[in-house]
């Protein structure tokens, strides 16, 4: 396989596990499901978001092949093994939580409150390095992508703005999540911003700009 067909496979690859990754994203959110499922589909998406950012990379860098596009595909693969450690971790957690004896006393209680209030900040601590890092990936890569013409610099816009809103809020919040704290969660908005790139890499349109300037 030559380098032009192995960067397409890596594009197509990447588009469609970006796809599955989005859709596990909000699966696992928002549509009811057993646990088990629910297990599923959050662990498979870092790992799937990982695969589809190393596919965007190879898009972008036919065009761009600077240190900035190289970090944003290492924080990216860094950021999809996080989510799954914190992930892992924290359903772990939560599943821990749960077997509390309702009977305990007054005293246990409380013993058990202030341990699992200090096993919670773990989760909560390895879910902002996460979000340190797809947001790392998410500027630099919106930042690649105005450096291009047309409609690639208005995608690449709205990358780095959601990227810079989602770092800043959790950063100012740490290490209370926005939405814990009243605020706005722009984790969302940074998911479907990757679930369409994942979609115009597959579409035939997508293909055919991969060498638009």
């Amino acid at each position: 396989m030559n380098k032009e067909n192995n960067r397409n496979l890596w594009i197509k690859t990447g588009a469609i596990c970006g796809l599955l990754s989005g859709g596990l994203y909000f699966a696992a959110a928002f549509i009811p499901m057993p646990d088990k499922l629910v297990y599923i589909a959050a662990f498979a998406f870092g790992p799937l978001l990982a695969i589809g950012c190393t596919g965007l990379y190879y898009f972008l860098s036919a065009t761009d092949e600077s240190p900035r596009l190289q970090i944003a595909v290492v924080s990216a693969i860094a950021g999809g093994v996080t989510l799954l450690l914190m992930l892992t971790v924290q359903q772990s957690i939560f599943s821990v939580l749960e077997k509390t004896p309702a009977e305990s006393s007054a005293e246990i209680k409380a013993v058990g409150e202030r341990i699992n209030k200090g096993l919670n900040n773990v989760q909560l601590g390895m879910d902002v390095a996460w979000d340190v890092l797809i947001c790392t990936a998410t500027i630099l890569f919106g930042y690649s992508m105005i450096k291009r013409k047309g409609f690639w610099k208005i995608v690449g816009f709205i990358g780095l703005a959601l990227g810079l809103l989602l770092l800043g809020f959790n950063l100012f919040y740490f290490p209370i999540p926005p939405a814990d704290a009243g605020s706005i969660d722009w984790g969302p908005f940074v998911a479907i911003w990757y679930l369409a790139l994942s979609l115009i890499l597959l579409s035939r349109r997508g293909l055919l700009t991969r060498s638009i300037q």
